[in-house]
């Protein structure tokens, strides 16, 4: 990191239109999730205001832009496919890492449409100790190697019974997380990206992630964890780390957060600032700033 890098993070997009969805595309648990995206969901997560993010983010001209999850509503490929489109007038795959929320993968047959057209977002990684993993668990965690930063995508994601919202890493996913953070060179700041809060506590049981506990004791090796899921912003501290979730980027307080880093000496100076979306108009204003400093070994 020879020079500034600023990295944005957004998260719960929310963006797609069930409106068209077809009776035979609605079955099981999804049934209940389009219920939500007709009594509510639909007022709530307005396009409107994801465009006034996007014309944001864009403005800030960032170097990278992590996307923590939730996208979409009930994992439909339709769905999916929508969302890539998105993705793709964001910024090109080599400028974004996507990590899956549960509403991407709700049901079996997402996360097939999934890895298709969200495959080059991903980045997922070549695995060779996946033996009786699901398959949506094998490509992770994702590595985007970038100045003097390794930036490790996680997948909470996986499909659950009807009214849950969990996520799960599993043993696999988290032995590779560490594996990869240890053989990480000296001085590398190391992000992590997921869209469940790892730390226990912080959601109900049917909205956590179940095996937060034993990721908190991987994250003494982590400098910055960012996720999103409870729809709101708030910094704190997990297993040494410090923690950043953002707040949904759809919403009529829309919200996104900024982090400019800079190498100085023996660690890197980081400025973080969140910026949410005003009461009137589609600007953005300056809601938390935090400046620090993070010891990359250096």
């Amino acid at each position: 990191m020879c020079h500034a890098m600023r990295l944005i993070h957004i998260s719960d997009l929310h963006l797609t239109d069930l409106s068209t969805v077809s009776p035979q595309e609605i079955r099981g648990k999804r049934r209940l999730g389009h219920f939500s995206w007709r009594g509510r969901r639909r007022h709530r997560h307005l396009p409107v205001y994801l465009e006034a993010l996007r014309r944001a983010v864009r403005d800030a001209q960032p170097d990278f832009i992590v996307v923590t999850g939730d996208l979409i509503h009930i994992g439909l490929p339709s769905e999916l496919a929508a969302a890539a489109n998105w993705l793709e007038a964001l910024a090109p795959p080599g400028r974004v890492l996507v990590t899956p929320g549960n509403h991407d993968l709700y049901a079996d047959d997402s996360w097939a449409a999934c890895e298709e057209h969200w495959g080059r977002y991903l980045h997922l990684s070549p695995t060779a100790d996946a033996g009786g993993e699901a398959p949506f668990q094998r490509g992770f965690p994702s590595r985007v190697r970038l100045d003097g930063m390794d930036l490790y995508g996680l997948n909470t994601g996986c499909p659950t019974p009807l009214g849950a919202a969990s996520g799960r890493l599993g043993s696999g996913q988290r032995r590779r997380l560490g594996r990869l953070m240890a053989q990480a060179p000296a001085g590398t700041l190391k992000v992590v990206a997921l869209h469940h809060a790892p730390q226990r506590g912080l959601m109900p049981g049917r909205k956590a992630l179940a095996d937060a506990g034993a990721l908190e004791g991987l994250l003494g090796d982590a400098h910055l964890v960012l996720h999103g899921h409870g729809h709101w912003s708030r910094s704190y501290r997990c297993g040494g780390a410090r923690v950043f979730a953002v707040g949904s980027a759809s919403t009529a307080d829309a919200a996104f957060r900024q982090f400019d880093f800079h190498r100085q000496g023996g660690g890197v100076q980081v400025r973080m600032s969140l910026h949410v979306r005003g009461a009137d108009g589609d600007g953005f204003a300056l809601g938390e700033e935090d400046e620090f400093s993070v010891l990359a070994g250096c």
